[in-house]
C-alpha cells in the first residue's frame, strides 16, 4: 500500500478506537465538509423582525437532550441533529460539566468541540440554557416588543425583569451595544449567566464571560460571529472607483442605522451601514455643492439644534477655499450657510457631539495654506458670523484637530505641519509624538512662481471614552510614507494603522488601536463605529503614474 493511503487511514483508525463501548449500534458517521458551516442546517424562517428573532431563539433555547457517542477526528459526535432542532453554534453541557459547541449538523447527529472540560463517551448532554438572563435593550420599542414575546414564547431563557436591564445600562453608563463588551468588567457580571444585548443588528446572546454565543438578526438566520472572518482584521466593503477624501458617521435621517457620508474630489455620497452583514448601501449621491472645487474635508455638527455638516472645497487656480454648512432634507442637499474660511467642527463641552464650528483663514504666504488666524463662528441669518478669536498652538490646522477632555481638563489634539501628533493645553504643547505620524493621500496642489506646492491634509482625530472612566482617549491615524527619488514633494503610501492616545501613569502615551494594513495605500479618513465596535476607514492608493483610487474598509480593533 502506498504511504499516502496509510496516512489517510489514520483518522479512521483513531475514530474506531473511540467508539462508545455501551452503544448497541455504531453510528454511521460521514466527516463534514471543510468549508464553513455557518447557517448550514438552519431552516429558513418566513418571518421578519421580532417574529424572526423569536422563531430562531425558540428553536435555539428549547430543551434538547442527547448522548456523546463518539470521539471522531473532527470532534465529539452527539446523537441529536437537525431533526431535533440542533444548529451550528448551539452549546451543550455534559453530566461531567464539560461544555461543547456544535460545529456541524447532520440530520440525526451533530459534531461538537469542547470549549470547557473534556466530555466522556457515553454520558448524557443537554442543550445549555440560562438560569437567569439579563435583557439589555438598545433598540427602543422594537426591543421592548421582543422582550415581551421572548418572555411568553421562550420561558427557558429565564429572563430577568426588564427594569434590571435598564438599571444595568445606567449603572455602567452604556450608550451603545458595543459598550457592553468594552465597558463592563467580567468581574461585575454577577447574578446572571446570560446576557441578551438587543441592537439595530438584532439580539446578540453572550455568556457570563462576555463571549458571543450567537447573533439572532432581525432578518435572516443566526450567525456565530458579528465581526470579520477568522484570522482577518479588516474587510474591504466598497471600491469607490474614485478618490474619496473625507468621511464621517452619523445618523442623518429617521432610520435607526447610522449613515456614512463620504466626500470624493467632486461629489458627496451617503451610504447606510448594515451592521449584521458588514456591508453598505448607497442611498444618496449629490453633485459637488461647491462647484469647481476639490472637496477635501467634511465633519458633522449640531448648529442651533439642527443636525448638519461642513464641507470644505479648494480652488487650485486661486489657492482659495469655499466652505459650506449643509443638511439633507427630503433627499436633497440643502446649503445653510457659506464661508471663505476653512471650516471644521469641534466638541467644546466634551459630550461626544460637535457643537461648534471654527474657521481658519487661508494664508497669504504663497507656499502655506493655513494662516494663524482662527475664529469661533456661529450661523446667523444664513451666514457665518465671527464670535471670537481662538488662540491656537503653532502649526495648527483646523481640519486636523479636535478638542477632548481628560482628568477634568480640556486639551487639543492635532497634527502639525511636520506630521507630528501633538497634545496642547491652550497654546502650550504638553505632549508630542516621538516620531512623525506621516502624511495622508488627501493632497492639495497649487503653483507658486511656477513651482508646484503640495499640501497633505491629515485626518481629523476622533476622541472617545474607550473604557467608560469619564476620560476621553483619542484615535488618530498613521501612514507609512514612501517618497520617490524623482519627485521629492510627491508622497506614496504603503501602509496605515490607527493609534490611540491615552493618559497613563506617566502622562500621555500611545498604543496601536488596529494592526497595520499594507498593500492598500494609506488612510485618508476614518471614524469609529460603536454600533459595529469597529473602524470605518478610507484607504487610498497613490501612484505618480495613476490617479488616486480609494476603498472603504471596516477594521477590527486590536484586542
Amino acid at each position: 500500500m502506498k504511504k499516502a493511503s496509510l496516512l489517510l487511514l489514520i483518522p479512521a483508525l483513531s475514530a474506531s478506537c473511540a467508539l462508545n463501548p455501551f452503544a448497541s449500534k455504531e453510528p454511521q458517521y460521514t466527516p463534514p465538509p471543510v468549508q464553513s458551516q455557518e447557517g448550514v442546517g438552519i431552516e429558513k424562517s418566513k418571518f421578519h423582525g421580532v417574529k424572526n428573532v423569536v422563531y430562531y431563539m425558540k428553536k435555539a433555547f428549547s430543551p434538547v437532550e442527547g448522548e456523546v457517542v463518539l470521539n471522531s477526528y473532527d470532534g465529539y459526535i452527539i446523537d441529536v441533529g437537525r431533526e431535533q432542532g440542533v444548529s451550528v453554534g448551539d452549546r451543550f453541557i455534559s453530566q461531567s460539566g464539560a461544555v461543547l459547541k456544535i460545529t456541524s449538523v447532520s440530520k440525526e447527529y451533530s459534531t461538537a468541540l469542547p470549549t470547557l472540560g473534556k466530555p466522556v463517551i457515553g454520558e448524557k448532554v443537554q442543550r445549555l440554557t440560562f438560569n437567569r438572563a439579563l435583557f439589555i435593550n438598545f433598540a427602543g420599542k422594537k426591543g421592548l416588543e421582543l422582550y415581551r414575546e421572548l418572555k411568553k414564547e421562550v420561558p427557558s431563557l429565564n429572563l430577568a425583569p426588564y427594569k434590571e436591564g435598564e438599571a444595568f445600562k445606567e449603572k455602567f453608563h452604556l450608550k451603545y451595544p458595543s459598550d457592553f463588551r468594552r465597558r463592563v468588567p467580567v468581574t461585575q457580571l454577577t447574578g446572571y449567566d446570560g446576557f441578551i444585548v438587543v441592537s439595530d443588528a438584532g439580539a446578540a446572546v453572550y455568556d457570563a464571560t462576555k463571549k458571543l454565543i450567537r447573533l439572532f438578526p432581525w432578518e435572516g438566520t443566526p450567525v456565530t460571529s458579528v465581526t470579520l472572518s477568522p484570522g482577518k482584521n479588516y474587510k474591504v466593503v466598497l471600491d469607490f472607483k474614485a478618490h474619496a477624501t473625507s468621511l464621517f458617521l452619523k445618523n442623518l435621517d429617521s432610520t435607526p442605522e447610522p449613515e456614512l457620508l463620504v466626500t470624493t474630489e467632486n461629489d458627496v455620497r451617503v451610504y447606510r451601514l448594515i451592521p449584521n452583514t458588514l456591508t453598505v448601501k448607497k442611498i444618496y449621491r449629490f453633485k459637488n455643492p461647491l462647484r469647481g472645487s476639490y472637496l477635501f474635508h467634511t465633519c458633522p455638527v449640531t448648529v442651533n439644534g439642527q443636525s448638519a455638516f461642513v464641507i470644505d472645497g479648494f480652488f487650485q487656480n486661486s489657492k482659495s477655499v469655499r466652505s459650506g454648512l449643509f443638511t439633507i432634507k427630503q433627499g436633497k442637499l440643502v446649503k445653510l450657510a457659506e464661508s471663505d474660511l476653512i471650516l471644521s467642527c469641534f466638541d467644546e463641552n466634551g459630550d461626544g457631539v460637535n457643537d461648534t464650528v471654527w474657521g481658519q483663514k487661508v494664508s497669504r504666504i504663497s507656499d502655506k495654506l493655513f494662516s494663524k488666524k482662527v475664529w469661533k463662528l456661529k450661523v446667523q441669518n444664513g451666514r457665518f458670523v465671527k464670535i471670537s478669536r481662538v488662540n491656537v498652538p503653532e502649526g495648527f490646522q483646523v481640519t486636523s484637530a479636535q478638542l477632548f477632555k481628560n482628568h477634568g481638563k480640556q486639551f487639543m489634539a492635532y497634527y502639525d505641519l511636520n506630521y507630528y501628533f501633538n497634545v496642547a493645553q491652550g497654546t502650550k504643547i504638553v505632549w508630542r509624538s516621538p516620531i512623525q505620524i506621516g502624511a495622508s493621500p488627501n493632497s492639495l496642489y497649487w503653483y507658486s512662481n511656477d513651482m508646484m506646492v503640495s499640501y497633505y491634509i491629515t485626518p481629523k482625530p476622533e476622541p472617545t471614552d474607550v473604557d467608560g472612566d469619564g476620560n476621553e482617549e483619542v484615535y488618530f491615524s498613521q501612514n507609512k510614507n514612501a517618497v520617490p527619488g524623482i519627485l521629492r514633494n510627491i508622497y506614496t503610501f504603503d501602509g496605515g494603522r490607527i493609534l490611540m492616545l491615552y493618559y497613563g501613569a506617566g502622562g500621555f502615551d500611545w498604543e496601536e488601536a488596529t494592526s497595520p494594513i499594507y498593500k492598500l495605500g494609506g488612510i485618508e479618513a476614518f471614524s469609529y463605529s460603536p454600533e459595529l465596535d469597529a473602524f470605518v476607514a478610507v484607504f487610498t492608493s497613490v501612484s505618480i503614474f495613476k490617479p488616486p483610487r480609494s476603498k472603504l474598509l471596516i477594521i477590527k480593533p486590536k484586542e
